[in-house]
């Protein structure tokens, strides 16, 4: 499809412009915030042309496109043109947990800038890259432009981030930008140098501190500005309101941000900085561990703008970052590693020509395409890349490697970690060097199953009807039994809000609603995987089944709290048998979904995976599924 092509399509089965209340983009994917999730056709969309996946996750509605998204964008935000639904947005929001909403909020806020302080970042390990070549001095006329250009964003950072904030939260974009503007006001900058007293205004203190680089403190005021901005418009008479608003909007806004709301944010964005700073220092190699091996995770989940504020705060205070930026890089290497092993290991044309089309983007950052495209699809791939991740977080964060500016993480930014009279950027090399080989040769030990080609010769359906019926018979003689693991109410996959398993892009069965937190060994058999967070496990019949219980939407979060896991992996297991037991009323209590799919991983074996028809199921009594070889 040509570009407008396309747009228009997504925005037909997304609901039309109507349904789109706030629209924006990163680097693969296409963002929108939706006014009624019922009107999105997601299964149609994942089948246009041109799309690589859909899914609802933290509150938002994301396409997935790949390399070509901003051009996708221009055209769709030409379609939407500059329309908003203030109330629907409420609404749409309302929906959501308050972590959804902070994931919402800054995801809205940082994705449309990020452009502009990529670039910076990359100007900046340019110079660096330049300096250590002796192509550049750092005393030179032309470093000091080039230092203007690289340091003029993020010094600056809270007009544009004023600006995007003001987008997302419906208030007008020319007044939060002058609140950044009186945040930066050479008074407040020069009196915090200088130490100078406060000031006073109408009996507030206003204390002299240094917002440049800063991120809460304006977030929080324009937020401030949007509540302001709306009451008074609504008591203040139209006729009136092109005079007074703007006036009373900043008279009340700029004290009581200046006073209040600025100081905290800026306190609170130093204890985040140095909380996560001293976490590295104090446990690096776990804390590497951790990050690297789950970033994939944290990414697709849309986490990772959580750590934005501290990311930035720690570029201000001390000028580099040690956990989101380098850890992302190592985890991208990883998927680099296991999309090459995919390669050389594959027997199939068509596998490997899709994973030679993601490769070369990974090693730019952009791991998208191969995650949903091949490592996620063929598993143990995606499985490789988390212990490369891990291995290689755990190297950085035994040296404490450190990134200079912000920027893609992929090898464009390599020259980032040039830091003068360290060994900073040869430990980066290693770590990539370690992530990428360890990720690559666990995917060739590991191996994978890929879809089973249609057998060469297919037996046709015979013309008569009665020998169909006989055929179709004859197929389903002895089917496998796999009986239900769970007690619960029997919910299509289809149904699933998650959509890795709704699109049976892991294979096809059924998910269960359960009434008790116990899973039991629907079959006999071993247990081949124990997920690290205890929320899934994966076993095989002795007849060869494969089946994965996921208990849970998104409870990889919770990191093992509220599960038990009765069983180790390699353990040989009877039917019946407790495998792993949780507590229902503390997953939902930390606002996630305790709707379990029951997925039989290697589908493709079989002709077809049947549900048995209860609706509603007891574990170690009813059937669950039938397969039908």
């Amino acid at each position: 499809m040509e570009n407008k092509e396309l747009a228009q399509e997504i925005i037909k089965l997304i609901g039309g412009t109507d349904n789109i209340s706030q629209s924006w983009h990163c680097i693969t994917r296409l963002r929108f915030n939706i006014n009624d999730e019922e009107q999105v056709k997601v299964d149609e969309l994942k089948t246009v042309d041109g799309v690589l996946g859909a899914q609802f996750q933290s509150g938002q509605f994301q396409v997935i496109i790949g390399a070509k998204v901003a051009e996708v964008y221009e055209e769709i935000d030409h379609l939407i043109g500059d329309q908003s639904n203030d109330s629907a947005t409420v609404k749409n929001t309302s929906k959501m947990n308050p972590i959804e909403v902070v994931f919402d909020v800054i995801s809205g806020i940082f994705t449309p800038i990020l452009p502009a302080i990529v670039g910076s970042g990359l100007i900046k390990g340019i110079m660096a890259l330049f300096v250590s070549l002796g192509w550049l001095t750092e005393t030179s006329s032309t470093y000091a432009v080039l230092q203007i250009f690289s340091n003029a964003v993020f010094y600056f950072l809270p007009f544009l981030i004023a600006y995007s904030a003001a987008k997302k939260f419906k208030t007008r974009e020319s007044l939060a930008m002058a609140l950044a503007g009186i945040l930066l006001y050479p008074t407040m900058v020069e009196g915090a140098a200088k130490g100078a007293n406060p000031l006073n205004f109408l009996g507030l203190s206003i204390p002299l501190n240094d917002y440049t680089s800063s991120v809460l403190p304006i977030i929080l005021g324009v937020l401030l500005l949007s509540f302001v901005d709306k009451w008074i418009t609504k008591v203040i008479p139209k006729s009136l309101s092109i005079v007074f608003t703007p006036v009373l909007s900043l008279m009340i806004t700029a004290p009581l941000t200046l006073a209040f709301i600025a100081p905290i944010g800026n306190v609170f964005g130093q204890y985040l900085e140095i909380f996560f700073t001293s976490l590295f220092h104090f446990a690096g190699p776990i804390a590497g561990l951790l990050m690297g091996g789950l970033m994939p995770l944290i990414v697709l989940t849309g986490m990772h703008y959580a750590f934005f504020p501290s990311t930035f705060a720690s570029f201000e205070k001390v000028g580099y970052d040690i956990m989101l930026l380098p850890m992302n890089f190592i985890a991208n290497m990883a998927q680099a590693g296991a999309v090459l092993g995919v390669i050389i290991r594959t027997k199939r044309v068509e596998t490997r020509s899709l994973a030679l089309s993601t490769l070369l983007p990974s090693f730019f950052g952009i791991t998208e395409p191969a995650i949903y495209g091949v490592t996620l699809r063929l598993k143990k791939p995606f499985y490789a890349s988390l212990i490369g991740g891990a291995v290689g977080g755990c190297f950085y964060g035994l040296f404490s490697v450190k990134t200079t500016a912000f920027s893609i993480p992929g090898i464009t930014s390599l020259p980032t970690y040039i830091i003068k009279g360290t060994n900073n950027f040869q430990m980066a090399l290693i770590g990539i060097a370690l992530s990428f080989l360890v990720s690559l040769l666990v995917t060739m030990f590991l191996g994978f199953k890929e879809p089973v080609a249609k057998p060469e010769k297919e037996e046709k359906p015979s013309k008569n009807p009665e020998n169909a019926v006989n055929q179709q018979a004859a197929r389903q003689v002895n089917p496998y039994e796999v009986q239900a693991p769970i007690t619960g109410q029997i919910v299509p996959l289809s149904e699933v809000n998650d959509a890795v398993f709704s699109s049976e892009m892991m294979g096809k069965g059924v998910a269960i609603i359960p009434d008790k937190g116990v899973v039991q060994a629907p079959f006999s058999g071993k247990v081949v995987t124990v997920t690290p967070t205890k929320h899934a496990i994966g076993l095989v019949s002795n007849e060869g089944v494969e089946l994965l219980i996921h208990v849970g939407i998104d409870t990889v979060s919770l990191n093992g709290q509220f599960f038990e896991v009765l069983v180790e992996e390699g353990d040989e297991i009877n039917i019946g048998d407790h495998l792993l037991t949780f507590d229902i009323e503390g997953i939902q209590s930390k606002k996630l979904d305790v709707v379990t799919p029951i997925i039989v991983t290697n589908s493709s074996k079989y002709l077809d995976v049947i549900h048995t028809g209860d609706a509603y199921v007891n574990a170690g009594e009813n059937k669950l599924l039938m397969l039908i070889h």
